[in-house]
């Protein structure tokens, strides 16, 4: 890119020849960004790969059908063809009624710490630093531990531009280590993993993540089977996290208007206990997925998503609030889908320890993917990071154990959040507690 040219320049030049060329409404992104990426393998750094790319993304709609066509690069030619092709497929495109507009401009604050200059400046050598801190780390504490994973840098830049008036540029940077361990002690294998990530460097402690997933991997050494029977169980800051994400992305606009959601006609309506209330908040401070703006240039807004176990509001892009005649809640990507941002239960009033505490008996589950069927609600999970606990006390890793229930069973038995959290940046993790929920074991 030459130095008189930016990218808000470019993405308007491109919405400018779309419209030319029959385009009723287009948008286009523009940008670039730089990424390393150290991988971890048998303990050891397997990898290195960093690059560095421009990329610009064009959508055009006529009569309400849509084109889409990307490019890497910035060649002059290369996106001409793109805004060309995205046109032509809008105009071969069906026609969609239900399509009203793109977003017109709406001014906001920018969310103050997305971008981090320390993170910016750093190179690959400072990321193989940081991998090999966590390997050595990991060492230290089992000699014979198995760690593999990523150290990742991420910085970019780009605008996007519209036919409505949508005139915005954004920069952004992230940094996350993510790592797991694998420790074997004759037939037993111990495993687990941990990350942590942020837009700022002093917002993460990744030379850490090695000695949380090691110590992880030990605590589940020595697991035994269980019987099945009808349980308590309690949602460590991970597991619960993944819940709650699951919930709340099912609360998808587009995914009910077309039929495919288990939450399809919920809205207004209980669908978990009054201890559950959940709120997405995309302008919180240094949050990862924070932003003044979504993917087609909304505002974002502070959105109550369940409140006290009601589903009080959908995620909308421009496309499926115009269907519903109502407003986007600024949850669109520029690709026409619809993301999540900042996740943040409110918090209970008992501690994690003290929720535990309470169990006669159940599992804790420290971590895992507990996610329901999109269509149906019906949950099959593997217990794979959990805990057998007696009296309040946890006794040892469980094994070949699983959980099956209804979404809507889990939500209403819901019966304690913790007042402490799991924090990462723009992101809270309570530990959650449900009752009378169907655990199979293999005793």
């Amino acid at each position: 890119m030459s130095e008189s040219e930016t990218y808000l320049n470019r993405a308007s030049r491109c919405v400018e020849k779309a419209v030319r060329l029959g385009a009723e409404w287009c948008d286009v992104a523009a940008g670039s960004s730089r990424d390393i990426a150290v991988t971890i393998e048998k303990s050891g750094i397997k990898a290195a790969d960093a690059g560095q790319g421009e990329s610009v993304a064009i959508r055009a709609y006529v009569r309400g059908g849509m084109g889409y066509a990307a490019v890497s690069g910035s060649e002059p030619r290369d996106v001409d063809e793109a805004v060309e092709r995205a046109v032509a497929l809008a105009k071969e495109a069906t026609p969609d009624p239900d399509f009203r507009s793109l977003p017109s401009p709406q001014p906001a604050e920018e969310v103050e710490g997305l971008f981090d200059d320390t993170v910016a400046g750093m190179n690959v050598e400072d990321v193989v630093k940081i991998a090999a801190a966590n390997i050595q780390a990991g060492l230290a504490l089992e000699s014979d531990v198995k760690l593999s994973g990523q150290v990742v840098l991420a910085v970019s830049e780009g605008a996007l531009a519209s036919s409505a008036g949508v005139a915005l540029e954004k920069r952004g940077t992230m940094i996350e280590a993510a790592i797991e361990a694998t420790l074997r002690r004759d037939d037993d294998t111990g495993y687990f993993y941990d990350f942590d990530f942020g837009c700022h460097l002093a917002d993460c402690e990744l030379d850490k993540v090695a000695e949380a997933a090691v110590a992880g991997a030990r605590r589940f050494l020595g697991a035994r089977r269980i019987g099945s029977a009808r349980r308590t169980l309690v949602l460590g800051p991970l597991a619960a996290y993944s819940l709650i994400g699951a919930l709340v992305a099912a609360a998808d606009a587009e995914s009910i208007q077309r039929g495919r959601s288990y939450l399809c006609d919920k809205l207004g309506e209980s669908i978990a206990s009054e201890h559950l209330t959940i709120v997405d908040d995309g302008l919180i401070r240094r949050g990862l997925r924070s932003g003044a703006h979504d993917g087609e240039g909304t505002r974002r807004r502070c959105l109550t998503v369940i409140e006290r176990g009601t589903l009080a509001s959908l995620l909308h892009n421009s496309y499926t609030a115009g269907k519903a005649g109502t407003e986007s809640t600024g949850h669109g990507t520029h690709s026409g889908g619809i993301s999540p941002t900042n996740l943040v239960p409110a918090l209970g009033e008992k501690c994690a320890a003290d929720i535990l505490k309470e169990v006669t008996e159940g599992i804790y589950l420290e971590a895992g993917s507990i996610r329901a069927d999109p269509a149906s609600g019906d949950i099959s999970a593997s217990i794979d990071f959990g805990f057998y606990v007696k009296n309040g006390e946890i006794q040892s890793p469980v094994e070949s154990a699983m959980l099956g229930a209804s979404i809507f069973d889990l939500l209403k038995n819901l019966d304690a959040v913790s007042s402490d959290a799991r924090v990462e940046p723009g992101l809270l993790m309570p530990t959650l507690r449900i009752h009378d929920v169907q655990i199979a074991g293999t005793e």
